[in-house]
């Protein structure tokens, strides 16, 4: 006797070799599945199906118990996202954590960049706490809906700088992705948008939330070129808003 078993869309998965790890988008949950969990994981994701006895049959009961897995979805769930190699370093490799220089802040970034921070925390705070995560995702699709002209790096930096000063400074908890959040917030309030991701890094493993141009990290250090988004906003492939490209080289308002 079996049982089909599929990962719901709101569950990404990323596969780093020795460890799969599954993000819930809902609640922000994190699970690794290591060794023989991560092959029976990998295997019930392909075919939907536990057998009796094995391996899958009590890792399917935790998985579905905890929202990973679901006994049906309208939905196919976005594909198991695959880390480059990497060896184990044993503590051996550096990466510069530390942010880039800023100069001044932006007085036209400034307000915004408040009062966005201050959007952010409210939504972060007003509802059921397991939801918190799903509700700035949330606010990040309806920037990327509403605001139509890309942002240009400058525009990125000025006001990552502005909430960044303004988080550290904030009584309440203010990390990569409260950050972020409320950077496009604040882009958007002017119709400009950046590339939203939260993905992840091994060696050790851990998540971490950034804006993007083209692809590329902007306001960042060297080492978040080590992350592989598992969430991309908007999605890779979306059509642009027609009518607007790139901003002038000198669009730095």
């Amino acid at each position: 006797m079996t049982t089909m078993f599929v990962r719901p869309p709101e569950v990404r998965a990323a596969d780093l070799g020795h460890t799969v790890v599954l993000l819930h988008e809902r609640t922000g949950a994190v699970r690794a599945l290591l060794g023989a969990q991560r092959e029976a994981f990998l295997a019930l994701d392909a075919t939907g199906t536990w057998v009796p006895g094995t391996e899958a049959e009590a890792l399917a009961a935790s998985l579905s118990g905890a929202g990973f897995l679901s006994a049906r979805s309208d939905t196919a769930p976005a594909p198991v996202v695959v880390l480059p190699a990497t060896g184990p370093s044993w503590g051996t490799q550096e990466a510069p954590g530390a942010l880039p220089e800023r100069g001044p802040l932006s007085p036209t970034w400034a307000p915004l960049a408040a009062c966005a921070l201050a959007t952010v925390l409210l939504v972060r705070t007003a509802g059921r706490r397991p939801h918190a995560f799903s509700r700035l995702l949330r606010l990040v699709r309806i920037t990327t809906r509403v605001a139509r002209r890309p942002a240009r790096d400058t525009q990125v930096v000025a006001v990552l700088d502005c909430v960044r000063v303004i988080g550290r400074v904030s009584p309440f908890r203010t990390a990569c992705l409260e950050e972020t959040v409320a950077a496009m917030l604040a882009l958007a309030v002017t119709g400009r948008r950046a590339g939203w991701c939260h993905g992840i890094a091994a060696d050790p493993i851990r998540l971490h939330a950034w804006l993007s141009l083209d692809g590329c990290p902007v306001g960042e250090p060297t080492s978040t070129l080590r992350f592989t988004p598992l969430i991309q906003l908007p999605e890779p492939g979306a059509a642009p808003a027609r009518g607007h490209g790139r901003a002038a080289k000198g669009d730095t308002s």
